[in-house]
């Protein structure tokens, strides 16, 4: 039986069932955290957040989620910062965790302060960019790093930016989500092959929502040189977004849009299979001037885990996700030719594909376990709340 560690409360506005990254890690964390663990959420509408609840290991407190356009998110926190004293006496716990740097970050940072706690801010990378580009937003994003205990980052590109901000290097750590590399490796793409009337086609596959980071622009614009040398290629594309008309339109103004499945919301229980349809993964995120980034990309660890060799952008926090000639490619996202060309060359070199899918589920399986992800986690509330009890003891 792991060790125990210490009782924490997270605070945090993304949390199952709600679809995304960062509330695929919270969620995957605490259910291996079981009652080490306290959540308060937001109680989002059009989910079936009652069920969640009633079925987790791990206690969960929501507040009411009005969707009221420009100002749902911050009647959300409000609600939260007011809620969350009441459970700090009601739980106890030993250390906090923020899971936003600035919108859940502030009201732990004033928690911290009542309560004489312990902090940790996890932070991803896109709202990292985003804040420090708005004079406010960055002073108070700054307040709540200097004040935390510790600082948890996904990738070197953001550790990065925490110490351009002035976050002493020695409150950084590591914190990498998982992957349950079981749940992925007997992917079966053949039913998805067949609903969408894909055959025995030669298949790319994106799995992400449609935003203008992602880059499926990109490999749209691609595809005509990519069917070129494979006749037959199609790009699947998993996930809905505002971009999609866009993505349709383009589609039809560069001729390839009888190569282009666009799957919608593909359920949970099906991911999976997205994933073993594929030939390839290729995801080509970018940075934009706005600073919206790719933090990580959990997605390149589950195609991996799949046993699929990636493409991804060379931005971002993607080179922690993807190692370049290993498990797959690193690409200029911004450079058409160079996203064709490593596309060709894993549809055509099967070999090459199969080498870079199996190394690429091995290092899924044995680095990106979500069990020693919550341990890494455990010994950092260990450490955070031995240092704040008994200040410069533990200082190496």
């Amino acid at each position: 039986m792991p060790d125990q560690g210490s009782r924490l409360l997270l605070l945090t506005d993304k949390f199952a069932p709600h679809r995304g990254g960062t509330a695929v890690v919270y969620t995957e964390w605490c259910r291996r955290l079981r009652e080490e663990v306290t959540v308060l959420t937001c109680a989002l509408p059009g989910t079936d957040w009652q069920s969640f609840d009633r079925q987790v290991p791990f206690r969960v407190e929501r507040v009411p989620f009005l969707n009221v356009p420009k100002v749902r998110f911050p009647l959300a926190w409000a609600w939260m910062h007011l809620r969350a004293p009441g459970l700090v006496r009601a739980v106890r716990p030993e250390v906090l965790h923020a899971g936003q740097v600035l919108e859940t970050g502030l009201s732990c940072l004033s928690l911290k302060r009542r309560f004489r706690l312990p902090l940790v801010v996890h932070t991803y990378g896109e709202e990292i960019q985003h804040y420090r580009q708005r004079r406010l937003p960055r002073k108070w994003m700054t307040r709540v790093l200097q004040g935390a205990d510790a600082v948890t980052t996904i990738s070197e590109y953001t550790r990065r930016n925490l110490l351009e901000l002035g976050v002493a290097p020695e409150k950084i750590h590591f914190q990498y989500p998982g992957v349950d590399a079981a749940a992925f490796a007997g992917a079966d793409g053949s039913e998805v092959r067949r609903r969408h009337g894909l055959g025995n086609r030669p298949v790319l596959v994106t799995v992400s929502r449609i935003l203008e980071r992602k880059g499926h622009d990109v490999v749209l614009r691609a595809l005509p040189r990519i069917a070129a040398a494979v006749p037959e290629v199609a790009y699947l594309v998993a996930g809905t977004g505002p971009r999609e008309p866009v993505l349709r339109r383009l589609a039809g103004e560069l001729g390839v849009a009888k190569r282009v499945v666009f799957a919608g919301r593909v359920p949970d229980e099906e991911l999976a299979d997205y994933y073993g349809a594929a030939d390839v993964f290729i995801h080509p995120n970018r940075e934009l001037p706005n600073g919206d980034v790719e933090g990580f990309g959990i997605v390149f660890l589950e195609a991996n885990a799949a046993g699929k060799p990636v493409i991804g952008g060379n931005s971002g926090g993607t080179p922690d996700a993807v190692v370049d000639g290993v498990t797959g490619f690193l690409i200029d996202p911004n450079d058409v030719d160079a996203v064709a060309d490593a596309a060709i060359r894993l549809l055509t070199d099967r070999d090459l594909a199969r080498k870079l899918g199996e190394q690429g589920r091995e290092r899924a399986r044995t680095e990106f376990t979500w069990e020693r992800a919550v341990e890494r986690l455990r010994a950092l509330n260990r450490k955070v709340v031995a240092e704040y009890r008994h200040p410069g003891e533990h200082k190496q």
